[in-house]
């Protein structure tokens, strides 16, 4: 994980890595809200949309990522002239640590979303 933090760029990376940790807080605390006997339908939903932003985030923060490193990539090669393949296949390789971190966390995110609001409008159906 440290290898990839450096591999991947440590700024974009560690973007990448916050949005985890909020991810993460908003699933612990959309837990103990569910079970809390005040939380009322729309604000256990409001909650769950910030855990599919953060991960949607993450995604395009990682895109975003890879676009820079293209750019900056595009740049060198093109003041170095001939460069082997395998040391573009392996920028090539690196450029998509940030991506696919972001796009891990979106699928586990958006399962958790989808997951949970099927939970929440069951649990309230049922009190009506």
């Amino acid at each position: 994980m440290f290898k990839h933090w450096i591999e991947g760029g440590p700024f974009f990376m560690s973007l990448v890595y916050i949005m985890w940790i909020i991810v993460i807080v908003f699933v612990v605390k959309s837990v103990i809200n569910y079970f809390s006997p005040k939380a009322t339908e729309k604000f256990l939903l409001r909650q769950s949309s910030w855990i599919l932003f953060f991960g949607s985030l993450a995604f395009l923060t990682g895109i975003f990522a890879q676009m820079v490193g293209f750019y900056e990539a595009m740049h060198v090669l093109q003041e170095a002239g001939d460069v082997s393949p395998k040391l573009i296949a392996g920028g090539f390789k690196v450029s998509l640590l940030a991506p696919l971190y972001g796009f891990l966390l979106l699928l586990l995110s958006a399962l958790y979303w989808f997951l949970y609001r099927k939970i929440v409008q069951k649990k309230f159906t049922k009190m009506h």
